[in-house]
């Protein structure tokens, strides 16, 4: 017995509109509308919506020039570099990522929980708000293992074996 799903027309446009300008993946939106990836290629045929593996322009985040980006690699990156001498202008610039050498804040977190807690050698320290520079207490939290740290990043309850709000 097969179950069709009906969609409204305003559905059928948000699909498009995700499809196109958010360059949501048709296998997301099938989960989202609880449709095969197969229906939300008719859809958007139907649409006249290109669905082919062609590359899109962008723009270079440093220069502005126009280049060629799949769509996976546009949803992936925030910033899209004609070149490596871009790249590494955007990055002196002061644009890039505001904590590029994490590992330095991730020692500095150590050495600020190790003032009211015992770490040992498997002990992951993480950071809530995902910013290694910002070593405030209420923004720690110590994980027995990396697997735990993994299930917290994932959304699963791991709890962890020291929280720095509890202080």
């Amino acid at each position: 017995m097969k179950c069709y799903v009906r969609l409204s027309a305003k559905q059928k446009v948000d699909i498009i509109d995700a499809y196109s300008n958010q360059l949501t993946p048709a296998v997301a939106l099938a989960a989202k509308y609880g449709l095969t990836r197969q229906g939300i290629y008719k859809i958007l045929r139907r649409a006249e919506v290109d669905t082919s593996k062609r590359r899109m322009l962008v723009s270079c985040s440093t220069c502005g020039a126009e280049i060629l980006r799949t769509k996976a690699r546009i949803r992936r990156q925030l910033n899209h570099f004609c070149s490596v001498e871009c790249y590494h202008t955007f990055l002196e610039a002061g644009n890039g990522f505001p904590y590029i050498d994490s590992r330095a804040g991730q020692k500095r977190a150590r050495s600020i929980v190790v003032l009211h807690f015992k770490l040992q050698a498997g002990h992951i320290v993480h950071h809530e708000n995902r910013n290694c520079l910002d070593n405030r207490l209420e923004n720690l939290r110590v994980f027995a293992n990396q697997g735990d740290h993994l299930r917290h990043h994932r959304g699963f309850d791991a709890i962890p074996v020291w929280d720095g709000r509890y202080l």
